[in-house]
């Protein structure tokens, strides 16, 4: 089973590190519609830094879900924040809550959409998933959930910019964040079943 870090709980605490000199003054901006940290120590700009949040683990815990349509597409959208690439709603677990409440929260908050059922894929280590908060490693919790209608789908601005419904091999065609790689690579039978 993968590693976990556990942090005391003392009370929320959140410290954002840079990357490069590791001070922790690091803030975001927005160029060409993506998401960026800069240290204003260092002068530094990179895609991620280093976050250190007794709501999360080392060993980052996240809940996604692939939506299916009744044609077999797929809902995929560009992230603007780092890992930049086409993905599927998900998000970090928070601590205390259950990795199918967190999956059906992500749903909603990147994309406005809830879904009625979710049926879990798979929960599985992926080693290289690197995320913008430091992470190279994180926990998948995978759900499916079908919708009988190509839903009107509102992103996130925070999350990313542009959405569409691919088949899986069209999906594969595209680039994907290392975990939906994986994850369409890996389970693209049960996604389909």
């Amino acid at each position: 089973m993968a590693r976990r870090v556990a942090m005391p709980h003392t009370g929320h605490v959140r410290h954002e590190y840079c990357l490069n000199c590791d001070a922790e003054t690091v803030e975001t901006f927005t160029e060409s519609g993506r998401i960026h940290c800069r240290c204003t120590t260092c002068g530094q700009v990179a895609d991620r830094s280093l976050v250190v949040d007794t709501a999360l683990r080392m060993w980052h815990e996240t809940a996604g879900v692939f939506v299916r349509d009744p044609s077999g597409r797929f809902l995929f959208f560009n992230r603007i924040a780092f890992p930049y690439a086409l993905t599927i709603p998900a998000g970090h677990v928070e601590q205390g809550e259950a990795p199918e409440v967190s999956a059906a929260r992500e749903l909603e908050e990147e994309t406005g959409l809830r879904a009625l059922t979710l049926s879990l894929v798979a929960t599985e280590p992926i080693d290289g998933d690197q995320c913008r908060r430091g992470a190279d490693g994180h926990v998948w919790h995978t759900y499916l959930t079908t919708v009988s209608t190509e839903p009107p789908v509102a992103l996130d601005e925070g999350e990313g910019d542009v959405y569409q419904w691919l088949t899986l091999a069209e999906a594969k065609e595209q680039p994907l964040t290392f975990a939906a790689r994986h994850l369409v690579e890996r389970h693209e039978d049960r996604l389909m079943a």
